[in-house]
């Protein structure tokens, strides 16, 4: 059996496990910029606002006070998401962190009359320790566990097992071609001109039926429908990424300096950050600006510098004043900004930096061992925390951050002269 945990209304649930008084009122989530709906609490869907619904066309219900607005705070989220897995983990054998809200249990070795009780004590410790809300579905293969956990949402069931049984047709049928994972919008409307219009229609195809229409991915589909598991996640597992960034559209354009130095600054405390709790560091970095393309007077400009660094760096100070001084040579004053951000690549596993030949007498051995130790307590002191407790100047005030070690932030090594 494969179970799948999926946190109820991810976003939502956050705001509300820092804040009870938000129980039971209606609210919204919005996107970057607060732009749309990006999650909905249970009473904002009774009352018909929709997932992506633009802001304009709700705002008589933010401003008549029946609906509330949170701008999105993906730093609470984040953490939220990594305290749930973590639950996740304490009870099953090993998990596959499929989304910030989802992740699929494997149960290799669980007796299946264990397995009530193991979901119902998930969900109540992720209520009792984090105050977020869990389903659970469970099912012989990736693509039930979806659709128990979906059902069991509407039921209102915490936990909810789905054999291949004679049930499962009827579960089937009452299910539209749409809510099956995988099938897109596009891919639906296909459908529908085939006559399939439920998930039981589809099930009840032909196996040469779907691979004639939908290709490999639609047969997986239709395998796992039938008992099958045949879907693989093991991609989603990988935890070193490739690149990381941080970009935001701001509300107006911007010409001044100091306020895209800060956010830059902000920026790079955050992906920092995550490059840390993947034990990665970066070897690129990379600032870039745009301005508006509908306010195009004197063109569009989108100017960017990557600076690149001879020992991989994780230290925000270090990120930080080099994407200050990248900025500095991108930044034109006759020119207003719509969007800014930071990019860090060439990420390798921490585990897998060695000294440089160099560092003969082992200065940058110990500024690093020093560097490592600052970064785990300021992590340590903002774990949780909506706004950073600990903050580097830069994003809260004029100036460069400058080192009195003797150390050079811009590359992360001893200077030639220290």
């Amino acid at each position: 059996m494969i179970g799948l945990a999926d946190c109820n209304n991810f976003f939502v649930s956050c705001e509300r496990s820092v804040n009870p008084e938000l129980d039971g009122v209606p609210m919204v989530v919005l996107s970057n910029n607060d732009g749309c709906v990006v999650a909905r609490s249970n009473e904002s869907k009774r009352m018909g606002v929709k997932m992506g619904q633009p802001v304009f066309e709700i705002r008589d219900l933010i401003n008549s006070g029946k609906l509330l607005a949170y701008s999105g705070n993906h730093i609470l989220y984040r953490e939220k998401s990594l305290k749930v897995h973590a639950i996740f983990r304490r009870f099953v054998p090993s998990t596959v962190d499929y989304s910030v809200d989802e992740s699929f249990l494997e149960l290799d070795g669980i007796p299946d009359d264990a397995i009530q009780e193991i979901g119902e004590a998930i969900c109540e410790t992720c209520w009792q320790e984090e105050r977020i809300p869990v389903t659970l579905g469970f099912a012989p293969t990736k693509t039930l566990a979806k659709i128990a956990t979906e059902v069991g949402k509407k039921r209102g069931e915490r936990v909810l097992i789905i054999r291949h049984d004679e049930n499962l047709l009827n579960i089937l049928n009452g299910m539209q071609i749409g809510e099956l994972w995988g099938i897109g919008r596009r891919l639906t409307k296909r459908m529908y001109a085939k006559g399939v219009f439920s998930i039981g229609d589809f099930y009840n195809k032909s196996l040469a039926w779907v691979r004639s229409e939908m290709g490999v991915t639609g047969e997986r589909s239709w395998q796992e429908l039938h008992g099958v598991a045949c879907i693989e996640l093991e991609h989603v597992q990988r935890k070193m990424q490739d690149s990381i960034s941080e970009t935001r559209t701001f509300p107006e354009d911007v010409d001044d300096y100091d306020y895209l130095r800060a956010r830059i600054a902000i920026y790079c405390a955050h992906v920092s950050k995550r490059l840390r709790s993947m034990e990665g560091e970066c070897t690129r970095l990379t600032v870039f600006l745009r301005t508006n393309r509908f306010h195009t007077e004197k063109g569009y400009f989108a100017p960017e510098m990557t600076a690149t660094f001879p020992n991989p760096v994780d230290d925000t100070a270090v990120l930080t004043e080099t994407a200050i001084r990248c900025l500095e040579q991108i930044f034109n004053p006759d020119l207003r900004y719509k969007r800014a951000g930071v990019v860090l690549s060439g990420i390798v596993p921490r585990s897998a930096v060695a000294p440089s030949l160099f560092d003969e007498d082992g200065r940058y051995g110990r500024w690093m061992e020093k560097s490592r130790r600052l970064m785990d307590t300021v992590d340590g002191l903002n774990l949780g925390v909506k706004e950073h407790l600990v903050k580097l100047a830069s994003q809260l005030v004029n100036g460069h951050i400058r080192h009195n070690d003797g150390y050079s932030s811009s590359f992360g090594a001893p200077t030639s002269d220290s």
